[in-house]
């Protein structure tokens, strides 16, 4: 059995979640590989003479403790991965990160991507969460890249067996579980025809989940009731404010730092049985067969595709069990816990 040591620096955080524990959970099951972690701030602890292979979740080298720590690994002879789930590394793709902002967040990318790169360059290779990032990954360090996506886990799971039980529709709901104020311009892409859609149907009601700057239009939506605004919630009082919608959309601006977002906002909704609407970025095209288990909607098209689930709850009804069953198959159990095991053999 060998063990893999993952390098956090909290253990509080989504990434955490996703990235080291879904993955510690999934390997229970392994007869090959087992998951531990250490925080940053623990590492002189470490008996490396336990482990066979370390990983690095992302963060950045603020001060050279990471960096000597990783010189220790390699005078131990074992290799060290870095985990990074987003396009965070490479300067040439800096004005994506910039567009719409000033150049105080100028001065803090630079430094971020900098820090990054500080530890990339030391590191044998990299985890990553799809195909997209991966390639930009080999890109820019010439290094051994391996996909283990994003999953779900075992409390998630037993969370929507309930949830699908208690599965109940009051009037027709569209929900945008957002997360965070990054997205104001992905919903503005489709604030046109969400709107236009809700002037259509007075039985339609449209609930937001996170924290976002809302434009004038949709402040007025607001104070008519016919838009409920909630904050942020747990990952697992999440599933259950998704299991009570209709339709889940996920709207994204596509463009290179969009195609490498994981397809969790898919996944999460999929496993209660919710239909999901998403923009053709590259982890959703992977993801969702349209017209099967979910819909792709190309920047004019979400009118359309929330009229036709609207319009026809069988057929939403089915393509939402396609989804669940879909999701259980490539993002949990057997065929992720494959994933784990194959990125790492190869990486080692």
């Amino acid at each position: 059995m060998k063990k893999v040591l993952y390098v956090v620096e909290d253990t509080d955080s989504a990434q955490f979640r996703y990235r080291v524990k879904n993955i510690a959970e999934a390997l229970k099951s392994s007869f090959g590989w087992k998951v531990g972690w250490v925080l940053k701030s623990e590492i002189e602890k470490v008996e490396l003479s336990q482990v066979d292979l370390v990983v690095i979740l992302r963060q950045t080298a603020k001060d050279k403790k990471i960096l000597d720590f990783i010189d220790l690994v390699h005078r131990n002879r074992l290799k060290v991965l870095f985990d990074l789930d987003d396009l965070i590394f490479d300067y040439r793709d800096l004005p994506i990160l910039m567009r719409g902002t000033n150049s105080r967040n100028a001065v803090y990318w630079m430094g971020y991507i900098w820090g990054i790169r500080r530890i990339a360059k030391r590191v044998d290779g990299f985890i990553t969460t799809n195909g997209f990032l991966a390639k930009k990954l080999k890109r820019s360090f010439k290094k051994k890249c391996a996909v283990i996506h994003n999953s779900l886990n075992k409390e998630q799971v037993e969370i929507s067996e309930k949830c699908l039980r208690e599965k109940t529709h009051d009037g027709f709901v569209i929900g945008y579980f957002s997360g965070s104020p990054t997205h104001s311009k992905d919903l503005k892409m489709i604030e046109n025809q969400l709107v236009s859609f809700l002037d259509s149907h007075r039985d339609v009601s449209f609930l937001l989940v996170g924290y976002m700057e809302l434009s004038k239009t949709m402040q007025e939506l607001l104070k008519t009731k016919r838009m409920s605004l909630m904050k942020p919630v747990d990952y697992l009082e999440l599933l259950k404010k998704e299991a009570v919608v209709d339709i889940n959309i996920a709207p994204l601006v596509v463009n290179e730092f969009t195609n490498c977002k994981s397809e969790l906002k898919f996944f999460e909704a999929a496993v209660v049985e919710t239909t999901t609407i998403a923009s053709p970025v590259y982890t959703f095209k992977k993801a969702i067969l349209d017209g099967k288990t979910g819909f792709l909607a190309e920047p004019g098209e979400w009118y359309d595709k929330m009229e036709y689930l609207y319009k026809n709850p069988s057929e939403s009804r089915k393509i939402a069990k396609a989804a669940r069953q879909y999701v259980l198959e490539n993002y949990y159990g057997e065929k992720f816990l494959k994933e784990v095991e194959k990125a790492y053999e190869v990486l080692v």
